[in-house]
C-alpha cells in the first residue's frame, strides 16, 4: 500500500491494530485512493478483512487526508513571509548572489572536487549567526554531512581569523551536526530527526546545509531500466518537495552541495533534429557551460549540420571553440626563452640551459607544451547530478570552478628569469564562483581565493 508515500506523517502507519490490514493491502496492491473511493463492503471482500475494520480505517484515513489537504492548501502571496537574504560574510559574493543566500528556497552549490564547496558551506554556517544589522539572521544551523564528519578545526580557524565572528558570539555551539553513512540513514534524518529538531527549536534554526545531497543517491539508486529511472525521478521529486516544505514552514534557507557527472558528446547516429524547447538544446545554459561549448554541442547534436565524429576528432570545427589565451601566452614565452638560449652564449644563458629539461633544446617542444597544440579550451562536459527533476525545485544554482591560468611570471614576460625546470611554475590557480541561474540575481561571476579566513573574493 502506498500510504507511506501519500501520507508519510499519518499515525495509521504505527497503529498495531491495522498491521494486518496494511499487509493485506500491500499484497493485493490496494492504494490509498481506492480506500478513499471504493465502498467498505467491496474492500472487505477483496482484502478478506472484516467490514468493521475497513470502515474504521477508512474513517481515520479520510480524517488524515482532510488534515493534509488543509495544511497544503494554497495561500495568497500576501499571507506568506517574504524571503530574506543573509550575508555570506563576503561583500563580493553577496553582490553576485543579489544580496546573499535567501530563505524559503533551495540553493545548490556544485562543482568538481576541491573547488571549495565545503569551504563555502562552512562559512555560511557561521555567517548565518551574525546579527541582522551585520547581514546575518541571528540563527542556528543544521549541518548534515554524507562524506565524513564536520571539520570542526577548520570552523575554529575561520572564527579565530574574523573579527566580526569573534565579537558577535559566532560559535560552533550554534551548529547542529549529524553524519549519514547511507541512503537509509539520510532518509531517516530528513524525514524524522530533522522535522523534530526544527519543532524543538522553532524560529531559531535559520539554515540547513547538506554536504552533499547526491552522494548516496547516485551510489544506491539503480537506473538500469525505464521503470527504475522513473522511480528515481519520483524519489528526487519528493526529496526536493520535503526540503521546500521545511524551508517555507520554518522560514529558513536550505543550501546543498552537489557533485558532478560527465555528459560526453553523444553518438551522432542516434541523433534527431532538436528544437529550441528541447532539454538537450538548453542544458548548457542550465549548468553553466561556456558559450562556445553550448554552440559547439548544439551544432554537433543537430544531424542537419556537417559535423561528424571523425571531423571532430580531426579538429575541423575548432573555430567554434574559444581560444585558450593563457596557453598561447605560455607557449609564446616558452619559445622566446628557447630561442634566446639557442642563440645566446653568455654565462646566464648557459646556466639556464643546464636547468631546462633535456628535450627543451634542439628537439621537439617539451611534453608539457604538447597539450597546447590545439590552443583551444576544452569542451565542457560536467553536469550536476540529479538532473532536471532536481533543478526544477532549486531557486539558485551556483557553480564553483578551479582552473589554471598563466602565472604572473608569464604575464610579466619574466620567464627568462626563471631558473627552475618545473613547468607548474608557469601556472596559477584561479577559482571562480558563478551564478548559473537565480530567482534573485542575474547571471554573474567573480574570482575568489580560499584563505584561513574562509572564502574571499579577489579585487581586480
Amino acid at each position: 500500500m502506498d500510504l507511506y508515500d501519500e501520507l508519510p506523517q499519518s499515525e495509521l502507519l504505527h497503529f498495531e491494530e491495522f498491521t494486518a490490514l496494511l499487509e493485506a493491502s500491500r499484497q493485493h496492491q490496494v492504494s490509498v485512493l481506492e480506500f478513499l473511493t471504493v465502498g467498505a463492503r467491496e474492500l472487505a471482500r477483496l482484502l478478506q478483512r472484516s467490514i468493521n475494520e475497513v470502515i474504521k480505517f477508512q474513517g481515520l484515513l479520510s480524517a488524515d487526508f482532510e488534515k493534509q489537504l488543509l495544511a497544503s492548501r494554497p495561500k495568497l502571496v500576501k499571507q506568506c513571509r517574504e524571503p530574506k537574504p543573509f550575508s555570506s560574510a563576503d561583500v563580493g559574493i553577496d553582490r553576485v548572489l543579489g544580496g546573499g543566500i535567501y530563505t524559503h528556497g533551495i540553493t545548490e552549490i556544485y562543482g568538481e572536487s576541491s573547488t571549495g564547496k565545503s569551504q563555502l558551506l562552512l562559512q555560511l554556517s557561521l555567517a548565518v549567526q551574525l546579527p541582522c544589522a551585520m547581514g546575518g539572521l541571528e540563527g542556528k544551523c543544521v549541518y548534515i554531512t554524507t562524506e565524513g564528519d564536520l571539520p570542526t578545526q577548520r570552523l575554529q580557524d575561520m572564527i579565530a581569523s574574523r573579527q566580526e565572528f569573534k565579537e558577535n558570539g559566532v560559535t560552533q555551539d550554534n551548529i547542529f551536526t549529524v553524519s549519514c553513512n547511507d541512503l537509509i540513514s539520510q532518509e531517516h534524518i530528513l524525514d524524522v530527526q530533522l522535522p523534530i529538531l526544527l519543532e524543538q527549536n522553532k524560529d531559531t534554526i535559520k539554515l540547513i546545509i547538506i554536504d552533499s545531497i547526491s552522494h548516496h543517491i547516485r551510489v544506491e539508486l539503480r537506473s538500469n531500466s525505464f521503470r527504475e529511472s522513473q522511480d528515481n525521478k519520483f524519489y528526487i521529486d519528493r526529496l526536493a518537495e520535503r526540503l521546500l516544505e521545511m524551508a517555507n514552514k520554518h522560514s529558513l534557507a536550505i543550501v546543498v552541495a552537489n557533485q558532478v557527472g560527465d555528459k560526453p558528446l553523444p553518438d551522432r547516429a542516434s541523433l534527431a533534429p532538436q528544437q529550441v524547447e528541447d532539454y538537450e538544446y538548453q542544458v548548457g545554459w542550465m549548468v553553466g557551460w561556456k558559450d562556445s561549448t553550448i554552440l559547439f554541442r548544439q551544432k554537433f547534436n543537430d544531424p542537419r549540420t556537417g559535423f561528424s565524429t571523425s571531423a571532430v576528432a580531426n579538429n575541423h570545427f575548432d573555430n567554434i571553440l574559444s581560444d585558450d589565451e593563457d596557453a598561447h601566452l605560455i607557449e609564446h614565452e616558452w619559445n622566446k626563452v628557447l630561442s634566446s638560449i639557442k642563440n645566446g652564449n653568455d654565462a646566464q644563458d648557459q646556466a639556464h640551459k643546464r636547468k631546462l629539461p633535456d628535450n627543451a633544446i634542439n628537439k621537439e617542444p617539451p611534453k608539457e607544451t604538447n597539450r597546447f597544440k590545439r590552443r583551444k579550451r576544452k569542451i565542457d562536459q560536467h553536469v550536476p547530478n540529479l538532473g532536471l527533476t532536481w533543478a526544477n525545485h532549486i531557486s539558485t544554482r551556483i557553480l564553483l570552478r578551479k582552473v589554471y591560468k598563466a602565472s604572473q611570471l608569464i604575464k610579466r614576460g619574466e620567464l627568462h628569469l626563471y631558473k627552475g625546470s618545473d613547468p607548474s611554475a608557469f601556472w596559477q590557480v584561479r577559482r571562480t564562483i558563478k551564478v548559473v541561474f537565480s530567482a534573485y540575481a542575474e547571471q554573474d561571476q567573480t574570482s575568489f581565493a580560499i584563505s584561513r579566513r574562509g572564502v574571499e573574493t579577489l579585487t581586480a
